[in-house]
Protein backbone atom coordinates (compact mmCIF):
# COMPACT_ATOMS: atom_id res chain seq x y z
CA UNK A 1 0.00 0.00 0.00
CA UNK A 2 1.46 3.39 -1.00
CA UNK A 3 0.30 5.32 2.04
CA UNK A 4 2.04 8.56 1.09
CA UNK A 5 0.46 8.60 -2.34
CA UNK A 6 -3.00 7.94 -0.96
CA UNK A 7 -2.53 10.58 1.72
CA UNK A 8 -1.70 13.05 -1.06
CA UNK A 9 -4.87 12.04 -2.93
CA UNK A 10 -6.80 12.65 0.29
CA UNK A 11 -5.35 16.15 0.58
CA UNK A 12 -6.10 16.95 -3.04
CA UNK A 13 -9.62 15.62 -2.77
CA UNK A 14 -10.21 17.66 0.38
CA UNK A 15 -9.14 20.84 -1.39
CA UNK A 16 -11.45 20.04 -4.27
CA UNK A 17 -14.37 19.22 -2.00
CA UNK A 18 -14.37 22.41 0.05
CA UNK A 19 -13.76 25.92 -1.27
CA UNK A 20 -11.18 28.02 0.54
CA UNK A 21 -13.83 30.06 2.36
CA UNK A 22 -15.58 27.00 3.84
CA UNK A 23 -14.70 25.25 7.07
CA UNK A 24 -12.58 22.18 6.48
CA UNK A 25 -13.51 18.69 7.62
CA UNK A 26 -10.79 18.94 10.26
CA UNK A 27 -12.17 22.21 11.64
CA UNK A 28 -15.69 20.80 11.80
CA UNK A 29 -14.50 17.52 13.34
CA UNK A 30 -12.68 19.35 16.14
CA UNK A 31 -15.33 21.90 17.04
CA UNK A 32 -15.65 22.54 20.78
CA UNK A 33 -17.39 24.99 23.03
CA UNK A 34 -20.98 26.03 23.77
CA UNK A 35 -21.82 26.81 20.13
CA UNK A 36 -20.64 23.45 18.77
CA UNK A 37 -24.06 21.79 18.57
CA UNK A 38 -25.64 24.88 16.99
CA UNK A 39 -22.88 25.04 14.36
CA UNK A 40 -23.22 21.35 13.54
CA UNK A 41 -27.00 21.56 13.21
CA UNK A 42 -26.83 24.65 10.99
CA UNK A 43 -24.28 22.97 8.74
CA UNK A 44 -26.20 19.70 8.67
CA UNK A 45 -29.38 21.48 7.55
CA UNK A 46 -27.52 22.70 4.49
CA UNK A 47 -25.95 19.29 3.83
CA UNK A 48 -29.23 17.40 4.25
CA UNK A 49 -27.74 13.91 4.16
CA UNK A 50 -24.74 11.68 4.81
CA UNK A 51 -23.39 8.30 3.72
CA UNK A 52 -22.48 5.61 6.27
CA UNK A 53 -20.37 2.77 4.85
CA UNK A 54 -19.31 -0.40 6.62
CA UNK A 55 -20.24 -3.24 8.90
CA UNK A 56 -23.29 -3.26 11.19
CA UNK A 57 -26.43 -5.07 10.14
CA UNK A 58 -29.56 -3.35 8.90
CA UNK A 59 -31.90 -4.86 11.49
CA UNK A 60 -29.99 -3.34 14.39
CA UNK A 61 -29.21 -0.11 12.56
CA UNK A 62 -32.89 0.56 11.80
CA UNK A 63 -34.09 1.67 15.29
CA UNK A 64 -30.94 3.75 15.76
CA UNK A 65 -31.46 5.57 12.49
CA UNK A 66 -35.13 6.07 13.31
CA UNK A 67 -34.15 7.64 16.63
CA UNK A 68 -31.57 9.84 14.90
CA UNK A 69 -34.18 10.81 12.30
CA UNK A 70 -36.62 11.94 14.99
CA UNK A 71 -33.95 14.15 16.52
CA UNK A 72 -32.68 15.44 13.17
CA UNK A 73 -35.48 15.06 10.61
CA UNK A 74 -33.58 17.27 8.18
CA UNK A 75 -30.79 14.66 7.73
CA UNK A 76 -31.20 11.63 5.46
CA UNK A 77 -28.83 8.80 6.36
CA UNK A 78 -27.82 6.65 3.41
CA UNK A 79 -26.28 3.28 4.21
CA UNK A 80 -24.00 0.88 2.37
CA UNK A 81 -23.60 -2.23 4.46
CA UNK A 82 -20.43 -4.15 3.73
CA UNK A 83 -17.61 -5.84 5.61
CA UNK A 84 -14.48 -4.09 6.89
CA UNK A 85 -12.30 -5.04 3.94
CA UNK A 86 -14.78 -3.89 1.32
CA UNK A 87 -15.40 -0.67 3.23
CA UNK A 88 -11.65 -0.02 3.14
CA UNK A 89 -11.48 -0.76 -0.57
CA UNK A 90 -14.40 1.55 -1.29
CA UNK A 91 -12.94 4.47 0.64
CA UNK A 92 -9.52 4.05 -0.98
CA UNK A 93 -11.13 3.85 -4.42
CA UNK A 94 -12.92 7.13 -3.74
CA UNK A 95 -9.60 8.71 -2.80
CA UNK A 96 -7.95 7.50 -5.98
CA UNK A 97 -10.84 8.76 -8.09
CA UNK A 98 -11.03 12.04 -6.13
CA UNK A 99 -14.75 11.43 -5.71
CA UNK A 100 -15.69 11.82 -2.07
CA UNK A 101 -18.98 10.18 -1.16
CA UNK A 102 -18.40 8.44 2.17
CA UNK A 103 -18.83 10.35 5.43
CA UNK A 104 -18.94 7.78 8.23
CA UNK A 105 -17.11 4.44 8.30
CA UNK A 106 -17.45 1.37 10.51
CA UNK A 107 -14.47 -0.85 9.79
CA UNK A 108 -11.76 -2.67 11.72
CA UNK A 109 -9.23 -1.65 9.06
CA UNK A 110 -8.21 1.30 11.22
CA UNK A 111 -4.48 0.92 10.55
CA UNK A 112 -4.90 0.83 6.77
CA UNK A 113 -7.31 3.77 6.78
CA UNK A 114 -4.98 5.86 8.91
CA UNK A 115 -1.88 4.99 6.87
CA UNK A 116 -3.76 5.99 3.73
CA UNK A 117 -4.71 9.35 5.21
CA UNK A 118 -8.35 8.41 4.67
CA UNK A 119 -9.75 9.30 8.08
CA UNK A 120 -9.93 12.44 10.16
CA UNK A 121 -9.34 12.72 13.91
CA UNK A 122 -12.41 14.12 15.65
CA UNK A 123 -13.72 15.26 19.01
CA UNK A 124 -17.05 14.36 20.53
CA UNK A 125 -18.08 15.60 23.98
CA UNK A 126 -19.72 12.22 24.57
CA UNK A 127 -16.27 10.62 24.66
CA UNK A 128 -15.58 12.48 27.91
CA UNK A 129 -17.81 9.84 29.53
CA UNK A 130 -15.53 7.01 28.36
CA UNK A 131 -12.59 5.59 30.30
CA UNK A 132 -9.18 6.62 28.90
CA UNK A 133 -8.32 3.02 27.98
CA UNK A 134 -11.50 2.79 25.88
CA UNK A 135 -10.59 5.81 23.76
CA UNK A 136 -8.25 6.18 20.82
CA UNK A 137 -5.50 8.48 22.14
CA UNK A 138 -5.13 9.98 18.66
CA UNK A 139 -8.87 10.55 18.23
CA UNK A 140 -9.28 8.78 14.89
CA UNK A 141 -11.77 6.16 16.08
CA UNK A 142 -14.43 5.70 18.74
CA UNK A 143 -15.93 2.39 19.88
CA UNK A 144 -19.49 1.75 18.72
CA UNK A 145 -19.73 -1.39 20.85
CA UNK A 146 -17.37 -3.87 22.47
CA UNK A 147 -16.68 -7.45 21.47
CA UNK A 148 -15.73 -9.58 24.48
CA UNK A 149 -14.11 -12.97 23.99
CA UNK A 150 -14.10 -16.10 26.10
CA UNK A 151 -11.21 -18.53 26.23
CA UNK A 152 -13.39 -21.54 25.44
CA UNK A 153 -17.05 -22.55 25.25
CA UNK A 154 -18.08 -26.15 25.70
CA UNK A 155 -21.12 -28.36 25.21
CA UNK A 156 -22.48 -29.16 28.67
CA UNK A 157 -24.08 -32.39 27.42
CA UNK A 158 -20.70 -33.70 26.34
CA UNK A 159 -18.34 -32.12 28.87
CA UNK A 160 -18.93 -32.18 32.62
CA UNK A 161 -18.25 -28.93 34.48
CA UNK A 162 -15.66 -30.67 36.66
CA UNK A 163 -13.79 -31.86 33.57
CA UNK A 164 -14.11 -28.68 31.52
CA UNK A 165 -10.95 -26.70 30.75
CA UNK A 166 -10.34 -23.92 33.26
CA UNK A 167 -7.21 -22.33 31.80
CA UNK A 168 -5.04 -21.96 28.71
CA UNK A 169 -2.93 -24.82 29.98
CA UNK A 170 -5.99 -27.08 30.28
CA UNK A 171 -6.55 -26.78 26.53
CA UNK A 172 -3.29 -28.69 26.08
CA UNK A 173 -4.64 -31.77 27.91
CA UNK A 174 -4.33 -34.77 25.54
CA UNK A 175 -7.97 -35.73 26.24
CA UNK A 176 -9.09 -32.77 24.10
CA UNK A 177 -7.00 -33.79 21.10
CA UNK A 178 -9.22 -33.63 18.01
CA UNK A 179 -12.21 -32.47 20.11
CA UNK A 180 -11.80 -28.71 19.72
CA UNK A 181 -12.55 -26.21 16.99
CA UNK A 182 -12.16 -22.53 16.17
CA UNK A 183 -13.20 -20.10 13.48
CA UNK A 184 -10.09 -19.69 11.34
CA UNK A 185 -10.69 -16.02 10.58
CA UNK A 186 -9.23 -12.63 11.46
CA UNK A 187 -11.72 -12.28 14.31
CA UNK A 188 -11.34 -15.91 15.38
CA UNK A 189 -8.12 -17.90 15.58
CA UNK A 190 -5.96 -15.11 14.16
CA UNK A 191 -7.28 -12.68 16.75
CA UNK A 192 -6.63 -15.27 19.48
CA UNK A 193 -3.04 -15.81 18.35
CA UNK A 194 -2.40 -12.06 18.01
CA UNK A 195 -3.84 -11.41 21.46
CA UNK A 196 -1.46 -13.95 22.99
CA UNK A 197 1.52 -12.42 21.19
CA UNK A 198 0.45 -8.96 22.34
CA UNK A 199 -0.29 -9.80 25.97
CA UNK A 200 2.19 -12.61 26.70
CA UNK A 201 5.09 -11.56 24.56
CA UNK A 202 6.07 -13.13 21.26
CA UNK A 203 8.19 -16.07 22.38
CA UNK A 204 5.87 -17.31 25.13
CA UNK A 205 2.90 -17.07 22.76
CA UNK A 206 4.73 -18.95 20.00
CA UNK A 207 5.74 -21.73 22.39
CA UNK A 208 2.13 -22.10 23.55
CA UNK A 209 0.69 -22.06 20.02
CA UNK A 210 3.15 -24.76 18.94
CA UNK A 211 1.84 -26.98 21.73
CA UNK A 212 -1.78 -26.09 20.96
CA UNK A 213 -1.29 -27.02 17.29
CA UNK A 214 -0.50 -30.57 18.35
CA UNK A 215 -4.06 -30.84 19.67
CA UNK A 216 -5.31 -31.20 16.08
CA UNK A 217 -7.86 -28.42 16.37
CA UNK A 218 -10.45 -28.38 13.61
CA UNK A 219 -10.36 -25.05 11.82
CA UNK A 220 -13.68 -23.90 10.35
CA UNK A 221 -14.16 -21.27 7.65
CA UNK A 222 -17.73 -20.53 8.76
CA UNK A 223 -18.62 -17.49 10.89
CA UNK A 224 -17.77 -17.57 14.58
CA UNK A 225 -21.45 -17.78 15.47
CA UNK A 226 -21.98 -20.75 13.15
CA UNK A 227 -18.97 -22.55 14.61
CA UNK A 228 -20.33 -22.03 18.13
CA UNK A 229 -23.62 -23.48 16.90
CA UNK A 230 -21.71 -26.60 15.88
CA UNK A 231 -20.52 -26.95 19.46
CA UNK A 232 -24.08 -26.48 20.72
CA UNK A 233 -25.31 -29.22 18.34
CA UNK A 234 -22.61 -31.63 19.50
CA UNK A 235 -20.49 -31.64 16.34
CA UNK A 236 -17.55 -30.41 18.41
CA UNK A 237 -17.08 -30.41 22.18
CA UNK A 238 -15.15 -27.17 22.64
CA UNK A 239 -14.71 -23.90 20.74
CA UNK A 240 -11.68 -21.71 21.38
CA UNK A 241 -12.11 -17.91 21.41
CA UNK A 242 -15.93 -17.62 21.21
CA UNK A 243 -17.69 -14.25 21.09
CA UNK A 244 -19.44 -13.86 24.45
CA UNK A 245 -22.43 -12.19 22.77
CA UNK A 246 -22.90 -15.36 20.71
CA UNK A 247 -22.71 -17.52 23.84
CA UNK A 248 -25.35 -15.41 25.58
CA UNK A 249 -27.59 -15.44 22.51
CA UNK A 250 -27.50 -19.21 22.07
CA UNK A 251 -27.89 -19.95 25.79
CA UNK A 252 -31.03 -17.77 25.84
CA UNK A 253 -32.37 -20.01 23.09
CA UNK A 254 -31.70 -23.12 25.17
CA UNK A 255 -28.31 -24.21 23.81
CA UNK A 256 -26.29 -26.48 26.15
CA UNK A 257 -23.29 -24.16 26.41
CA UNK A 258 -21.02 -22.84 29.14
CA UNK A 259 -17.99 -20.62 28.75
CA UNK A 260 -14.66 -20.02 30.44
CA UNK A 261 -13.52 -16.39 30.52
CA UNK A 262 -9.80 -15.98 31.16
CA UNK A 263 -8.33 -13.13 33.18
CA UNK A 264 -7.65 -10.75 31.56
CA UNK A 265 -10.37 -11.12 28.94
CA UNK A 266 -9.50 -9.84 25.46
CA UNK A 267 -11.80 -7.04 24.32
CA UNK A 268 -11.99 -5.38 20.93
CA UNK A 269 -14.40 -2.87 19.49
CA UNK A 270 -16.21 -2.04 16.29
CA UNK A 271 -14.92 1.46 15.62
CA UNK A 272 -16.62 4.47 14.09
CA UNK A 273 -14.44 6.70 11.90
CA UNK A 274 -14.90 9.97 10.03
CA UNK A 275 -13.76 10.14 6.40
CA UNK A 276 -11.11 12.81 5.89
CA UNK A 277 -12.88 14.03 2.76
CA UNK A 278 -16.42 13.68 4.13
CA UNK A 279 -18.77 15.76 1.94
CA UNK A 280 -21.26 16.07 4.83
CA UNK A 281 -19.06 16.47 7.93
CA UNK A 282 -21.60 18.42 10.04
CA UNK A 283 -24.20 15.67 9.65
CA UNK A 284 -21.58 12.96 10.19
CA UNK A 285 -20.44 14.48 13.48
CA UNK A 286 -24.03 14.68 14.72
CA UNK A 287 -24.45 10.98 13.94
CA UNK A 288 -21.18 10.12 15.70
CA UNK A 289 -22.39 11.97 18.80
CA UNK A 290 -25.71 10.13 18.66
CA UNK A 291 -24.14 6.69 18.16
CA UNK A 292 -21.92 7.12 21.20
CA UNK A 293 -24.54 8.60 23.54
CA UNK A 294 -26.97 6.78 25.81
CA UNK A 295 -30.01 6.56 23.55
CA UNK A 296 -28.31 4.71 20.71
CA UNK A 297 -26.13 2.73 23.12
CA UNK A 298 -29.29 1.55 24.88
CA UNK A 299 -30.60 0.31 21.54
CA UNK A 300 -27.35 -1.58 20.99
CA UNK A 301 -27.73 -3.15 24.43
CA UNK A 302 -31.28 -4.22 23.61
CA UNK A 303 -30.04 -5.73 20.33
CA UNK A 304 -27.64 -7.98 22.22
CA UNK A 305 -24.37 -6.03 22.10
CA UNK A 306 -22.01 -4.95 24.87
CA UNK A 307 -22.43 -1.14 24.88
CA UNK A 308 -19.29 0.97 24.63
CA UNK A 309 -20.69 3.83 26.70
CA UNK A 310 -19.91 3.04 30.37
CA UNK A 311 -23.18 4.64 31.48
CA UNK A 312 -25.18 1.94 29.67
CA UNK A 313 -25.01 -1.47 31.35
CA UNK A 314 -25.25 -4.75 29.39
CA UNK A 315 -28.64 -6.41 29.21
CA UNK A 316 -29.64 -8.79 32.01
CA UNK A 317 -29.21 -11.66 29.54
CA UNK A 318 -25.62 -10.66 28.75
CA UNK A 319 -24.51 -9.68 32.25
CA UNK A 320 -23.46 -13.26 33.15
CA UNK A 321 -21.07 -13.09 30.20
CA UNK A 322 -19.63 -9.68 31.01
CA UNK A 323 -16.03 -9.89 32.27
CA UNK A 324 -16.79 -7.03 34.65
CA UNK A 325 -19.71 -8.91 36.22
CA UNK A 326 -17.43 -11.90 36.83
CA UNK A 327 -14.77 -9.73 38.41
CA UNK A 328 -12.42 -10.27 35.47
CA UNK A 329 -10.22 -7.50 34.16
CA UNK A 330 -10.22 -6.67 30.47
CA UNK A 331 -7.38 -6.37 28.02
CA UNK A 332 -8.16 -3.81 25.33
CA UNK A 333 -6.67 -5.14 22.12
CA UNK A 334 -5.08 -2.18 20.36
CA UNK A 335 -6.35 -2.08 16.77
CA UNK A 336 -3.15 -0.47 15.52
CA UNK A 337 -0.92 -3.15 17.05
CA UNK A 338 -3.32 -5.86 15.94
CA UNK A 339 -3.16 -4.68 12.34
CA UNK A 340 0.60 -4.35 12.40
CA UNK A 341 1.18 -7.87 13.70
CA UNK A 342 -1.54 -9.60 11.66
CA UNK A 343 0.66 -10.49 8.62
CA UNK A 344 3.21 -12.24 10.85
CA UNK A 345 0.45 -13.86 12.90
CA UNK A 346 -1.15 -15.17 9.71
CA UNK A 347 2.14 -16.69 8.55
CA UNK A 348 2.69 -18.29 11.96
CA UNK A 349 -0.85 -19.63 12.06
CA UNK A 350 -0.58 -21.14 8.59
CA UNK A 351 2.71 -22.81 9.50
CA UNK A 352 1.36 -24.34 12.70
CA UNK A 353 -2.30 -25.09 12.04
CA UNK A 354 -2.71 -25.61 8.30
Amino acid sequence: MKAMGIALWATLTLSLTFPATSATVEEIAKLTGPDRLKSLEEGARKEGELLWVGSFNEENAKPILEGFGKRYPFIKVNRVRTDSTKALQRVLAELRARQSRTDLITSNAVVELREAGAVQAFRSPVLDQFAPEDRDPDGFAAPLYFVNYGLAAYNTNQVKAADAPKSYEDLLDPKWRGQMTFASSASGALFFASFLRMSWGDQKARDYLEKLAKQKIVGRTESARTVLGMVASGEHKIMINPFLTHVGELVRKGAPLEVLIADPAPVSSTPVLLAKTAPHPHAAMLLIDYLLDREAQGMLRDAGYFPANPNVAPSDALKPYSPKERGISKYIVDDTKLGQMMPETTALFQKLFE
